[in-house]
């Protein structure tokens, strides 16, 4: 796959038409998914290449003040997915208030044909684009008949009565449902991070622990969750704590992985944490005793659960 940064960029001489989707495709969940098979279907078939854009940053940062969002997918993870799906090029779009406002036409004459030189168009169904989102699927429709290029339109994808989408998985992963994330996107949620120093209670008791540093701001609900944790590439089983450590009086949030079977320092070392299933939620104990058998019992599920997920990887 091609990447390349802003559409100004593009080399129009390098094909002669493209089918293209557009998109933040944060997650790479299985509506997109979709988007993309059908994308590269069409281009099969019409011996054109298959073009995604996407953008950085987010859209609604900048069309909203700066409006934070709680992102899934890093860029690398974002790159990394989409490439898996067989697509020829991506074009990463700076996203800025010039760009949110080009009218619904510019974006389509100049974007659309003038630089990817689109022959049809996959969108999802709720697809809009242009200045405050005026430029819609009928739009498309309409200037499609008049530029020849086709559009289609590829309709919300249901699961367990639940309509898959972006800001739905980032509400489950928030609440601690990574199980039922996982199953929206096909795969888990993952968040590296810095192993840093903590307060050395989990040695303590018996159950070192690697706190992190999480390189995002989406972070699941306070709990206990069964994982699997790569470290220099190698993945392991483990147990994450999420929250304040209640038992101890803290009050700041921290991450901290117990991996099973490590018997090395990996202090400084950039680890990656890829949430499985929610155990329990954080609660208080009486003392350490009381903690320490409860982490035994936590470790043992997790062992169960980790084992089955196991069984169906490489």
């Amino acid at each position: 796959m091609e990447i390349i940064s802003g559409v100004n960029n593009i080399n129009k001489d390098r094909f002669s038409c493209s089918i293209v989707s557009v998109g933040n495709f944060d997650g790479c969940h299985i509506g997109h998914q979709e988007i993309f098979r059908r994308l590269r279907l069409h281009a099969l078939d019409s011996g054109c290449i298959s073009c995604v854009i996407t953008f950085d940053p987010h859209p609604d940062t900048v069309v909203f003040n700066d409006h934070h969002v709680d992102l899934i997918f890093s860029m690398e993870e974002r790159i990394k997915a989409i490439e898996s799906m067989g697509i020829d090029l991506l074009v990463i779009e700076r996203f800025t208030r010039e760009f949110a406002n080009m009218t619904p036409d510019e974006f389509v004459e100049e974007i659309l044909l003038g630089r990817v030189r689109a022959r049809g168009m996959v969108v999802g169904h709720d697809f809009c684009f242009g200045r405050a989102g005026a430029g819609d699927i009928d739009f498309l429709r309409a200037m499609s008949h008049t530029h020849g290029y086709f559009v289609d339109v590829v309709d919300a994808i249901e699961r367990k009565n639940i309509l898959v989408s972006s800001s739905i998985i980032r509400d489950k992963i928030r609440s601690g449902e990574v199980k039922l994330a996982s199953e929206l996107m096909l795969y888990p949620y993952r968040m590296s991070g810095k192993v840093i120093h903590g307060k050395s209670r989990g040695r303590d008791i018996g159950f070192p622990t690697a706190n992190i540093n999480p390189s995002k701001t989406l972070i699941p609900s306070d709990g206990v969750y069964a994982a699997f944790t790569y470290v220099d590439g190698v993945r392991m089983q483990s147990v994450v704590n999420i929250g304040t450590n209640p038992t101890f009086g803290d009050v700041d949030l921290s991450v901290e992985v117990f991996i099973f079977n490590m018997n090395r320092d990996i202090y400084g070392k950039d680890i990656i944490v890829e949430f499985i299933e929610r155990l329990r939620q954080e609660i208080r104990f009486r003392d350490k005793l009381e903690l320490r058998h409860q982490i035994e019992k936590d470790c043992a599920r997790a062992k169960e659960i980790l084992d089955r997920v196991d069984k169906t990887l490489p």
